[in-house]
């Protein structure tokens, strides 16, 4: 089923900014959203932006009043996280999603908003797994370039270049994933997108090889991968074994080879996508193609509703 979008955005828009997840940086803040500004109006609550409890941006009902109010506003264009962290999966089961299908908008977020993605799928609405407001500041101008380009033309485009085929093939099927420490804790949830004939798209970050390593394999146990018609390996940053380690460690990249090389659907690496110098903002939940031959991955579906 065709997933939900709201319309276009045009330049000078109104978007909400949130941060439903762990505390927001305001030096890190303050860059990124100099780049937003430019292009559209960002509105947000700075009293309760930055707020703090531990390693929460305030209270669950705090955040999830924020979250919940710039999804209903219905000026407001699109939602973007401010930060990831920690903190999504606390509020999924009371996010308005009744709200989100009736005023259809992308939810924009990645890390920590894998859970708001998948949140978006469940609720029938296509999102963007792309960069938050904090990372802006330190991204290449074509990867601001690639987020207002799915936001104001949301139609068939080439998304990545430059894979590397793990295992060769050209295939269809709606794009999920995101991190995969968050989108692996959604396993037995309602919120799991449904992993059937789908691109799964994968990163993550200071995860140590032998836990990417029990990720994989929780997928692979939960029959993830006998439904998948895909993968697309992202950035694992900071994922190696801690310096005077006892354990003995392959890279993480041997790691990721040695699980993915032997599935029986096609694999691809190098995706500018994740915490690392690069994230190039993907379309969640609507489909795609990946081409292993040409090393592309290619957006299908243009504005559906």
């Amino acid at each position: 089923m065709a997933l939900l979008r709201g319309p276009r955005l045009s330049q000078g828009d109104p978007i909400r900014v949130v941060a439903p997840s762990g505390p927001v940086p305001r030096d890190d803040f303050e860059a990124g959203i100099a780049h937003l500004t430019r292009r559209y109006r960002p509105r947000y609550d700075p009293a309760a932006l930055f707020a703090a409890d531990g390693y929460l941006a305030g209270s669950d009902e705090h955040r999830l009043a924020e979250l919940n109010a710039a999804i209903r506003d219905p000026a407001a264009r699109a939602v973007l996280m401010a930060r990831g962290g920690y903190g999504l999966m606390r509020l999924l089961p009371f996010i308005d999603a009744a709200a989100l299908r009736a005023d259809p908008k992308p939810l924009v977020g990645f890390s920590d908003g894998t859970a708001l993605l998948a949140f978006a799928a469940h609720a029938g609405v296509a999102a963007i797994h792309g960069p938050v407001i904090t990372q802006m500041g330190r991204l290449p101008a074509g990867d601001h370039e690639a987020l207002f380009r799915l936001l104001e033309r949301p139609d068939a485009q080439v998304l990545l270049t430059d894979l590397d085929a793990a295992v060769p093939g050209r295939v269809q099927g709606p794009l999920i994933g995101g991190n995969l420490e968050v989108f692996s804790r959604l396993i037995g949830t309602p919120f799991l997108p449904d992993p059937t004939g789908a691109i799964l798209f994968i990163e993550d970050l200071g995860e140590r090889p032998y836990r990417v390593d029990r990720l994989i394999t929780h997928l692979d146990l939960a029959g993830i991968f006998n439904v998948l018609s895909a993968v697309v390996v992202g950035d694992f940053s900071g994922c190696k074994e801690p310096a005077g380690s006892k354990v003995a460690s392959p890279p993480v990249e041997g790691v990721l080879q040695e699980r993915l090389g032997r599935l029986a659907i096609p694999v691809a690496f190098g995706a500018p996508v994740g915490h690392g110098e690069r994230n190039v903002a993907l379309p969640y939940g609507t489909l795609a193609e990946l081409d292993t031959r040409h090393g592309t991955l290619v957006a299908l579906e243009g504005v559906v509703r």
